[in-house]
């Protein structure tokens, strides 16, 4: 009679406070509505300044949830001890789209999460189970495009678990390009339909794994017929690499599992789909399978690999020969023939035939393709067929893109060296495919120009993770003339900005950028002269993937915006020292550490007497150096002079300690074009100030940082805006308020 009565007490307790929050279901939570999606789509998956045009409509709100169980913890591992899990509506429901959702307990810390997660009953959860729960709805990245909506259940709360044994729901069978238009690195992420399928579980057919995406963790893409891709994420303890990922009782990730040979086809792969963070973010959607057995392979095709080319650097009357490496993997068939395809300019495709000394054991072949006149632009690629008319190519040099023949071929023009002994930054830069590689990766050549950068305007290393550092040199003004140069100080530290310079080195390429290293040798023809005129651009044209043909013509250059707004100041997951600027609706990463300039988006910077950036401040004009790392063109401005007329968002501070949190009426109200907004923080936290347009898109975020206790008052300047009705919206903690202001012009 004790054990009943202290049963229905719980059970009392339970409802009680649960009945404080709204019941809602996944798909009310889930669905975005079909006009936001669509603009989303149109802008791209690295447009993070509208990044909330995907994310929940309640994100941010703590709501009751009853939902069936579908991978309990302890199988998504990446991350929490196995304190995550997806869950799915019940009934009919689950196998609509929008149906399923992410469910991730982070607790109070991170110290105290085990246990308050046993507490909480969250640890004897299992599949088929439907359970009542309370959770806050959030994003995870914030502030980027392709985020992930997640429930984070309340700590204190525990969950009900109403039903067990109940059926799953389905696998839905879509196709790649419900998720992805295009290569995995680099093509069209496709919102409109993929979002609704966020966390629900897919079933995948006939594909083929086209490249390794992360060895380490056990990672990799696959391609469909018609070029389309798609990447895994290791979500399970079942398919990761991972030795840092564990189950929820500490074991290590499952030994069995192997990363597959490239060209190993993929009948059928059932999984979840997600979303990433960091420098695979553009991967866009991922689909992760949890259990043995989700992924069936078939067959494995020939292997084609290691390309070269004799001589690199083409001259006339020279017949280049091409050497590549031919051979079955374990389990396929014996090569039966290789072939070499070239076409000179935009003519027809003709077939080479390749030789090996011993087929099937020297797998090593060759064909040399016929001379022809300078200035012939000539392309090629290699096909291996084996013995059961099973084919494999190998199109270019690029990591992820060597099999896709929709982003280009090996390829170079004929040159005559007679007139040209040096190359120009045109000649090894210059591709007209999308690939972004150079026709002349490895080959040991000269190259000339004007140092636009030394080490009085970069730093001599990268001080963050996937910077620039050292020098660069520039011919023109015209795309396609800008390069960097790294060697060794001795070589490289008289080398002055202004000087024109002949450098020797390798021409390479490291992640995606072109660069000369090593310089060996380096020779100043004259010092003083006028540096390279900055191009002026617009931050949309750096809003695509490598090898975009709006950017890459920059690679390497100086350039110009003008205009400019800060927005979102703490963009990218990898690395806290970047921040987007935009003149338009689509914005370019700023290196923030990399040049000698005293701008900053981190708060902490003022201890060096650096200017801090907000978002919302006015940039006249920036300028920089173009670069990519971490798949995203990106600006690297020099010194303060490549600054000019930054203005905008103020943010003063009262050291007081207030009562309780209030956010006041901004004043003036109606304002032109500017007006102020104050705030009180009874305890610091992590806090934004965010304005939204009538239609609920952002269009600021003044503050984005951890404040201390204290009365705030921000500066606001709308003179980009157009006239209307606007939102401004403090978010501290659990602590949410929202007032209108109208701008009048």
């Amino acid at each position: 009679m004790k054990l009943l009565t202290t049963i229905l007490s719980l059970c009392i307790i339970t409802a009680v406070s649960f009945a404080q929050y709204t019941p809602m279901t996944i798909k009310e939570i889930q669905q975005v509505p079909f006009d936001s999606l669509k603009k989303a789509d149109s802008l791209g998956i690295t447009s993070n300044a509208n990044w909330k045009l995907q994310t929940s409509p309640h994100m941010g709100e703590t709501v009751e949830v009853t939902a069936l169980v579908v991978v309990p913890p302890g199988i998504i591992t990446y991350t929490g001890r196995g304190r995550t899990m997806i869950v799915c509506d019940t009934g009919a429901a689950m196998n609509d789209p929008w149906s399923h959702m992410f469910v991730r307990y982070g607790g109070t810390s991170s110290a105290t999460a085990d246990a308050e997660f046993d507490n909480d009953g969250y640890r004897s959860i299992e599949a088929g189970d439907i359970i009542t729960f309370v959770g806050k709805v959030d994003e995870f990245p914030s502030a980027q495009m392709n985020s992930l909506t997640q429930l984070a259940p309340v700590p204190g709360m525990a969950v009900n678990i109403i039903s067990s044994g109940n059926p799953l729901p389905n696998f839905t069978p879509l196709e790649v390009t419900d998720f992805k238009t295009g290569i995995a690195q680099g093509g069209i992420v496709n919102i409109v339909t993929g979002e609704s399928y966020e966390s629900k579980g897919v079933v995948l057919t006939n594909l083929t794994v086209t490249s390794i995406l992360n060895a380490a963790r056990g990672t990799f893409v696959m391609t469909d017929s018609k070029g389309n891709s798609i990447s895994t994420y290791d979500y399970s303890y079942h398919f990761t690499l991972d030795t840092t990922s564990t189950d929820r009782v500490g074991n290590p990730h499952d030994l069995t599992y192997k990363l597959p040979a490239l060209g190993t086809k993929v009948d059928t792969i059932k999984g979840y789909i997600a979303t990433s963070s960091g420098q695979e973010s553009p991967q866009g959607y991922r689909i992760c399978p949890m259990y043995p057995g989700d992924v069936v392979y078939g067959g494995i095709l020939p292997q084609v690999t290691t390309h070269r080319r004799f001589p690199l650097v083409v001259s006339k009357d020279t017949i280049p020969e091409v050497n590549v490496k031919a051979f079955k993997q374990t389990g396929s068939y014996d090569i039966q023939s290789v072939h070499l395809y070239y076409k000179v300019d935009n003519g027809n495709w003709t077939d080479i035939p390749m030789t090996a000394d011993q087929p099937n054991v020297d797998s090593l072949y060759k064909a040399t393709i016929p001379a022809q006149p300078v200035g012939s632009m000539v392309s090629y690629f290699i096909k291996a067929i084996d013995v059961n008319s099973q084919e494999n190519i190998l199109a270019n040099a690029g990591a992820r893109t060597a099999t896709d023949t929709t982003k280009g071929f090996f390829f170079y023009k004929v040159l005559d060296r007679t007139l040209k002994p040096v190359l120009s930054i045109r000649d090894v830069q210059y591709t007209p495919y999308a690939n972004g590689n150079s026709p002349y990766w490895g080959a040991v050549d000269s190259i000339g120009g004007i140092v636009t950068a030394d080490t009085s305007s970069i730093t001599m290393f990268a001080p963050t993770y996937g910077g620039t550092y050292g020098w660069y040199m520039q011919s023109t003004t015209q795309p396609w003339s800008g390069i960097w140069m790294v060697g060794v100080d001795t070589i490289m530290k008289p080398l002055q900005l202004g000087d024109s310079v002949v450098i020797t080195g390798t021409i390479s390429e490291f992640n995606d950028v072109t660069e000369i290293y090593p310089v060996t040798s380096a020779r100043v023809i004259s010092r003083g002269n006028p540096v390279p005129e900055p191009v002026l651009l617009r931050t949309g044209d750096f809003s695509g993937p490598s090898g975009d043909p709006k950017a890459e013509p920059y690679e390497g250059m100086l350039v110009k915006f003008n205009n400019l707004t800060v927005g979102n100041t703490n963009p990218t997951f990898v690395d806290a020292t970047e921040y987007e600027v935009s003149d338009d609706v689509l914005a370019i990463l700023v290196r923030g550490r990399d040049g000698r300039n005293t701008y900053s988006n981190v708060v902490a910077d003022t201890s060096f007497g650096y200017t801090i950036l907000r978002t919302g401040n006015k940039i006249g004009s920036m300028t920089g150096l173009i670069y990519y790392a971490n798949n995203r063109y990106k600006l690297v401005p020099r010194t303060n002079a490549d600054f000019s007329n930054v203005t905008g968002v103020s943010v003063a501070y009262k050291n007081t300690a207030p009562k309780q949190y209030s956010l006041m009426q901004n004043y003036p109200n109606p304002f032109n074009p500017s007006t102020t907004i104050r705030y009180e923080l009874p305890v610091s936290g992590f806090t934004t100030l965010t304005v939204y347009n009538i239609l609920g898109q952002e269009v600021a975020q003044l503050v984005n940082e951890i404040q201390n206790t204290g009365a705030y008052n921000v500066t606001f300047d709308a003179s980009n805006l157009s006239s209307g009705m606007y939102l401004y919206k403090l978010t501290v903690g659990d602590f949410v308020q929202v007032k209108k202001m109208m701008l009048l012009k």
